[in-house]
């Protein structure tokens, strides 16, 4: 399972900066990194001057990365069962005395023309990217996951969002009912049944993403702020919000900071910008902060990025292939480990899987071939073996959040 690691801040402080930087800098380190953005102006893509998608992007030139930009629009369109398809369902075995066809036609157009946003409710959107985010993480293939999330005031709407949905749905069900008065006969209490079903499911997975987002074995969260006094206000209101949640800060990102030179302007400027920096310093008392200063130009496309990294991080390092737990980054340290590792011997493959927060009646076990499904939460991970898999031939022990498979080869 990837760990995550969150940036968050206020709208337009260097988040997406932030991240990209971080994402690179892990990657050249020999960390396999998923960069993902819920941005839809897609403004990871401009900053890497490199087109993502909604699918896992290789990233050309920086071997380890990946990056996706998420697709809400196209998240929420799926949420619920196709409307047009419980008409059809219902039509065919309501009476034409009750409707004409051309009555039913009209309300097949009136459902197929009703916009999704018609159901949004603060905090959905994020729910659905981190709904989507949970894909991922649940994905052994990634070591760290590097979330560029939207304002942290978003943020905070989707961590209450588990109290909201119960209303949210009864006023999604209501909107359905109240479509073309009589009409809504046709959806019956099948359909109205199957869509209140996938809203309680969806309710369970988003309780589901809040435990893991406020499990610091699995999450961290890095606030990216600049020294004025709008911004540093909303940080520590963040920080503080973050916490009823359960949520630890991490860390502190003090961007754009005026450089010391000797020009009265600047010099009046930085004195301005060093009260805040004390500020934020006396209220993250023992938690790591790290300052980045103004450059002669603007932040976009990997060289520069890269360079951010280095500041953020220090030198690159060499992630060791192994399971143990290791410290990353010099002004933001964070512990981390690799999500997989497979070490292949003469009779068997051994398997180690990082499984943070995992309980073991989650897991699931079977084989195909040579492939091996390992199911987490019932998204299952593929691992390609060099021999067939028998899975009554693998031994599997789950303890401390490791789940160690040793897949004997079958006896030719």
């Amino acid at each position: 399972m990837g760990q995550l690691w969150l940036f968050g801040g206020k709208g337009g402080v260097g988040k997406t900066t932030t991240a990209c930087s971080t994402a690179i800098w892990a990657a050249k380190s020999g960390i396999n990194t998923l960069l993902v953005s819920s941005d839809p102006a897609h403004s990871t893509s401009d900053s890497l001057d490199y087109k993502l998608n909604s699918t896992p992007t290789p990233v050309e030139g920086i071997p380890n990365l990946w990056g996706l930009e998420l697709d809400l629009k196209d998240s929420l369109d799926n949420l619920m069962p196709n409307l047009s398809s419980a008409i059809e369902k219902s039509g065919t075995s309501f009476s034409p005395f009750m409707m004409q066809n051309d009555e039913i036609n009209e309300l097949k157009d009136e459902v197929s023309s009703l916009d999704s946003a018609q159901l949004m409710l603060p905090g959905l959107d994020e729910a659905l990217a981190f709904d989507r985010l949970l894909k991922f993480v649940e994905n052994t293939d990634y070591d760290l996951i590097v979330f560029d999330t939207a304002p942290t005031g978003h943020t905070i709407r989707f961590l209450s969002l588990p109290e909201l949905l119960e209303v949210w749905t009864s006023r999604a069900l209501k909107l359905f009912r109240a479509m073309g008065g009589i009409k809504s006969m046709l959806f019956g209490s099948k359909q109205e049944k199957a869509i209140k079903e996938e809203l309680e499911k969806f309710s369970k997975r988003v309780a589901h993403i809040r435990r893991i987002i406020s499990n610091p074995d699995i999450t961290r969260f890095t606030l990216v702020t600049i020294p004025e006094s709008m911004g540093v206000s909303e940080t520590l209101r963040a920080a503080e919000q973050l916490s009823e949640f359960n949520i630890e800060v991490n860390g502190v990102v003090i961007n754009r900071l005026t450089p010391r030179f000797e020009h009265d302007f600047l010099i009046s400027r930085r004195e301005i910008e060093d009260k805040y920096v004390k500020k934020i310093e006396k209220h993250f008392a023992g938690i790591s902060i790290a300052k980045l200063e103004l450059g002669i130009s603007d932040i976009h496309g990997i060289k520069l990025l890269e360079e951010i990294g280095l500041k953020l991080h220090g030198d690159h390092i060499e992630f060791p292939q192994d399971m143990e737990i290791n410290s990353i980054s010099e002004n933001l340290p964070i512990k981390i480990r690799r999500s997989k590792l497979i070490k292949e011997l003469d009779d068997r493959t051994i398997v180690n899987l990082y499984l943070p927060g995992v309980v073991k009646s989650d897991l699931s076990l079977r084989g195909e071939g040579n492939l091996l499904f390992v199911g987490i939460n019932n998204r299952e991970n593929i691992i390609e073996l060099n021999h067939l898999v028998d899975v009554d031939k693998t031994s599997a022990k789950f303890s401390n959040n490791l789940l160690k498979l040793e897949v004997f080869q079958p006896l030719v």
